[in-house]
């Protein structure tokens, strides 16, 4: 299954690269985020029916990050938690895996593709449930043999 998913997001990748060259870096970005919002309402939705509305926030965050991250096919575990963040250990990745499939410097690309596409994702799912909820990258892989760290937390 997972090599199924990082071939969907090799085509992804070869298509965002294909409206970025046809229309530009900024056109491009503008209409992934246009998809973004779209794909959080979706997600969303479908999240309103299996979460309590009383959960406190980090837990919805939780629930939020791991289905949309181990969905996307992503191995993720808790690296640390507290009571006011999660940090989740992001080990074997499609969106990195896809990223060597086409041949781009992950280590320096990779960092675009989460602030412009992963993490913008699920902070548009974040965000609908509480608009405290925030998620950042912590540390970027630069290699397939290291890892990320992502966290959820509640902002002001």
């Amino acid at each position: 299954m997972f090599d199924g998913v990082r071939r969907s997001y090799t085509l992804l990748i070869l298509f965002l690269n294909e409206v970025i060259e046809e229309l530009g870096t900024d056109r491009g970005l503008e209409m992934l985020q246009a998809a973004v919002e779209k794909q959080a309402e979706v997600i969303h939705s479908e999240l309103l029916r299996e979460l309590s509305h009383d959960s406190p926030p980090l837990e919805i965050g939780d629930v939020v990050y791991r289905t949309f991250m181990e969905e996307a096919g992503a191995e993720i575990v808790v690296h640390e938690r507290d009571d006011s963040s999660i940090i989740y250990r992001v080990a074997r990745c499609p969106f990195y895996e896809a990223f060597l499939d086409v041949g781009i410097d992950c280590g320096y690309f990779l960092g675009g593709l989460c602030v412009n596409l992963t993490l913008p994702a699920i902070q548009a799912i974040l965000s609908r449930f509480d608009g405290r909820l925030r998620v950042e990258s912590r540390l970027v892989r630069e290699s397939a043999e290291e890892f990320c760290l992502e966290r959820i937390f509640l902002g002001a």
